[in-house]
């Protein structure tokens, strides 16, 4: 019997990465699964590779700018499988930036924002963007997973995805992508005193793990590995997106169900800011 069997999940942004990581931790302790992205696809990538994987499992397409189509995802999961059992807010993301107060028109296109040939208007679209897809948009999910979740037996069980990039000293190189993850711990706080019993809201606050955005974005070509870069991290290494999945298995299972409002760090052991003159390092030598 699998910890979570009988259970239905909504994952989002699993087109790659950490996401799948989450997925695939899900569906192997037995979770129904279905996850969404912007991105059009047939199915999780890699379901088709474990047996019964791909039956219990399936992804949607959901622009998490728009709240009408998180209104219409939500409304097709419960319609298929009658209820919500756990919700994980992964989808978001940014890229850093050397300048806060003048945003490079690569650095905007890399992130997805908004496009504009006005140097003030980029620069204020590519924060309003990092702050939507980072705090605002995965409020609406969780109201929205709520407003079912409240309807059921049982307690439902909403992890928000953060990052390390929320804590108090600051983080320079993601200004509004570190606003928008500190407000989504604090959301996730005041969510949790809201919505018991009915609901338990966690966040995890990740440090650097490796997928291929971070394999692209972050690690430079003369430190294709992140021997160097990792040198700062206690454990020598960087994450795997598997790892953050078994923590949100260990926050749904039933095991850990008095645990609530928390933001569990999962970095490592790293010490605030000690890698964001490394993380732009590889966006800096694009330009």
């Amino acid at each position: 019997m699998g910890a979570l069997d009988g259970k239905v999940a909504i994952v989002t942004g699993t087109s790659r990465g950490v996401g799948v990581g989450i997925a695939h931790e899900l569906l192997r302790a037995g979770a129904t699964v279905v996850g969404c992205s912007r991105t059009p696809l047939d199915a999780i990538p890699g379901v088709e590779q474990s047996p019964g994987w791909a039956q219990r499992s399936a992804q949607l397409v959901c622009d998490q700018g728009d709240y009408r189509a998180i209104d219409t995802t939500v409304q097709q999961v419960v319609d298929e499988y009658g209820r919500i059992d756990i919700l994980v807010n992964n989808a978001g993301g940014t890229v850093p930036a050397p300048h806060a107060d003048d945003i490079p028109e690569l650095v905007q296109k890399i992130q997805g924002a908004p496009r504009s040939g006005d140097d003030y208007e980029r620069t204020v679209l590519f924060h309003a963007f990092a702050i939507q897809m980072n705090l605002t948009s995965p409020l609406w999910f969780a109201v929205r997973v709520y407003r079912q979740m409240r309807r059921q037996d049982g307690t439902g069980c909403i992890i928000n995805i953060s990052s390390g990039a929320s804590h108090s000293a600051g983080s320079p190189t993601l200004v509004s992508y570190g606003a928008a993850k500190a407000g989504l711990n604090h959301m996730t706080r005041s969510l949790a005193e809201e919505w018991g019993p009915h609901a338990r809201v966690n966040a995890l606050a990740l440090g650097p793990h490796i997928t291929d955005n971070f394999r692209s974005f972050v690690l430079p070509d003369d430190d294709p590995t992140g021997t160097e870069y990792f040198a700062k991290i206690p454990l020598g290494r960087g994450g795997e997106p598997d790892e953050v999945g078994r923590t949100c298995v260990f926050l749904a299972a039933g095991g850990a169900d008095f645990i609530n409002g928390t933001t569990i760090e999962i970095d490592g052991g790293m010490m605030p800011g000690v890698l964001y003159e490394a993380g732009l390092k590889t966006i800096t030598d694009l330009l």
